[in-house]
C-alpha cells in the first residue's frame, strides 16, 4: 500500500511540474518562428530620446528588482505609433500606473507586444481586431518632464512572450536591420551628459542585456 502511494504522489509531482513548467514556459517548447519587428514609429520621425531597458537612474537595483522592463520612446511633438508586426489586439485598457492613459498589446503567434502610456488609441481597434505592420496604433501621451525640458511626448513599448511569467526579451535582435540602424542611432544622439547613459551604456542591460529567447 505505501509503495502504491508512494508511486501515486511521484506520478502527481510529475503530472504537476510537468503542467507547471508548460504555463509559465511555452516559449521554451513549443515550435514557432522568431518574430521579427520593426521599431513601433515612422522611420521618418526618431525620437529624440530614449530610456533604455533595465537598470537606469530611475530603476536601480535592488528598489526595483528587473529594472525598467521595456524601452521609452520620447518627442517633442506628437507622432504617430505604429504596429511593430502583424498580429492581433488581445488587450486594450486604461493603464493602473498612468490615469488617463491608454495600454494596446497585439499578440504576434507567441509573442505579445505592448504599446503602453498612448494618449489614445486608433478607434478602429477592438479586441481582435488584425493589424498589420505599420497599422497605425495610436499616440504617445502628453507629459512634462523635468529632466528633458521641452519632451512633452512618451510610449513605454515591450516585446514579451506569451507565457504567463511574462518575459520580456531584449528587443535588438528581433529588429529588421533598418530597425536596428534606427535604434542604435537614436541611442547614439542620446546626450552624453545623460545620467542614464554614462552609468547604463547599452540599450538593454541589466537581467535583459543580451538577454534573447531560444527558439
Amino acid at each position: 500500500m505505501k509503495s502504491e502511494l508512494k508511486i501515486i504522489l511521484i506520478i502527481a509531482v510529475i503530472l504537476l511540474g510537468t503542467f507547471v513548467f508548460l504555463i509559465f514556459r511555452p516559449d521554451a517548447y513549443l515550435p514557432h518562428q522568431k518574430i521579427i519587428i520593426s521599431v513601433p514609429f515612422e522611420k521618418t520621425d526618431l525620437p529624440i530620446n530614449l530610456i533604455p531597458m533595465g537598470e537606469t537612474i530611475n530603476h536601480p537595483k535592488p528598489q526595483v528588482p528587473n529594472g525598467h522592463p521595456g524601452i521609452d520612446f520620447q518627442w517633442h511633438h506628437n507622432s504617430n505609433i505604429l504596429s511593430s508586426s502583424d498580429g492581433q489586439v488581445s488587450s486594450i485598457k486604461l493603464g493602473s500606473s498612468n490615469p488617463g492613459k491608454w495600454d494596446v498589446e497585439v499578440r504576434s503567434g507567441l509573442y505579445l507586444l505592448r504599446y503602453k502610456e498612448l494618449e489614445d488609441y486608433n478607434s478602429d481597434l477592438k479586441i481582435g481586431s488584425k493589424v498589420k505592420k505599420d497599422d497605425l496604433i495610436g499616440h504617445p501621451g502628453a507629459y512634462n518632464f523635468p529632466d528633458h525640458p521641452g519632451t512633452e511626448y512618451q510610449i513605454h513599448w515591450e516585446l514579451a512572450s506569451i507565457s504567463l511569467v511574462l518575459d520580456r526579451w531584449c528587443p535588438m535582435i528581433y529588429f529588421d536591420e533598418e530597425s536596428r540602424k534606427i535604434m542604435e542611432k537614436i541611442w547614439e544622439n542620446v546626450s552624453a551628459d545623460d545620467k542614464i547613459k554614462k552609468q547604463f551604456p547599452y540599450i538593454c542591460s541589466g537581467d535583459y542585456y543580451k538577454k534573447e529567447e531560444k527558439v
